[in-house]
C-alpha cells in the first residue's frame, strides 16, 4: 500500500451468507420458535468464531495475491497498484478468483480505479493515511457523556484512531474507569446518570481536539529501515 497510486474496493454481497455450512454442523446453529424448528444452512452472522472463520476463508481465497496487491478485512477487499497499467490487471485477477469460488459482489458498494479511497474508517491516498472525515465528524458531534455507557463508547471510538493521537493512553486515562473489563461490569450501571469531573472533561475535550488536527501518517514501507520508539507506561 505504501507505493500504491490506484485503489479498487470490492464489497461481498451478504458475505457470510455465501459460505455454506457442512450438514453435520448445521444443528449447532439451530433455534426454535413457537411455529417451527430452524437451522442455518449458511454461515450466520454474529455466531462465535464466525468472523475468524470467514477471515481465514477469504485469506485462503486471495492466496498469493494477498499482501502483493490485495488485502481483505472480512468481506471488504481492497486492491492496490503502483501504476494504472497494473491496475487494469489486478482487479480482473481478483474477480476471476471470486468467480471461481462463487462469491458475488455488491456493485453499489464497490469502487473502481480510484486515486484515493476510504477503507475501514481511514482515508488512503498516495501512501498517506489519515482518519476518515466522515467518522471524525461523528465523533466531534458527540456531546459530553451523561452515562458510563456514553463515556465508554466515546473512548472506544477515539481509541480506534489512537495512532494519530500522541500519548493517547495518558490523555484518556481519566475516562478509562468507564470502560468495563468484564461482562458483569458491562451489564451493571451503564445507564446511570453521571457528572464528569474536571479532569474527565479535560480528557474528553483533549481527545476531540486531537481528532480535529488532520494528522497524516505515512504507510510503512519495508524497503526502508525502521526506527522503533516505545512507551511502556
Amino acid at each position: 500500500l505504501s507505493d500504491a497510486m490506484y485503489y479498487t474496493k470490492f464489497d461481498l454481497r451478504s458475505g457470510y451468507f455465501q459460505v455454506p455450512l457442512c450438514k453435520e454442523d448445521r444443528p449447532k446453529t439451530a433455534f426454535s420458535t413457537r411455529d417451527n424448528h430452524y437451522q442455518f444452512t449458511v454461515l450466520p452472522q454474529e455466531i462465535t468464531n464466525g468472523s475468524a472463520t470467514f477471515q481465514r476463508l477469504i485469506n485462503h481465497i486471495l492466496g498469493p495475491t494477498r499482501w502483493k496487491f490485495a488485502l481483505a478485512y472480512i468481506d471488504d477487499i481492497i486492491i492496490y497498484s503502483k501504476t494504472f497499467e497494473e491496475h487494469l490487471l489486478h482487479p480482473n485477477e481478483i474477480c476471476q478468483v471470486l468467480k471461481d469460488t462463487r462469491f458475488r459482489l455488491n456493485p453499489d458498494k464497490c469502487e473502481i480505479a480510484r486515486t484515493q479511497t476510504d477503507y475501514l474508517g481511514h482515508h488512503i491516498r498516495n501512501g498517506d493515511i489519515c482518519s476518515s472525515p466522515n467518522n471524525i465528524n461523528g465523533l466531534l458531534k458527540t456531546r459530553l457523556p451523561q452515562t458510563p455507557d456514553e463515556a465508554c463508547k466515546f473512548v472506544k471510538a477515539a481509541e480506534y484512531y489512537r495512532e494519530f493521537i500522541p500519548n493517547f493512553s495518558q490523555i484518556a486515562e481519566p475516562l478509562r474507569k468507564f470502560v468495563p473489563t468484564t461482562r458483569t461490569q458491562q451489564r451493571k450501571g451503564q445507564k446511570t446518570i453521571i457528572t464528569l469531573t474536571n479532569d474527565e472533561i479535560k480528557a474528553f475535550e483533549q481527545l476531540k481536539n486531537f481528532l480535529t488536527t488532520d494528522s497524516v501518517l505515512r504507510i510503512s514501507n519495508n524497503r526502508f529501515p525502521f526506527k522503533v520508539q516505545t512507551d511502556a507506561s
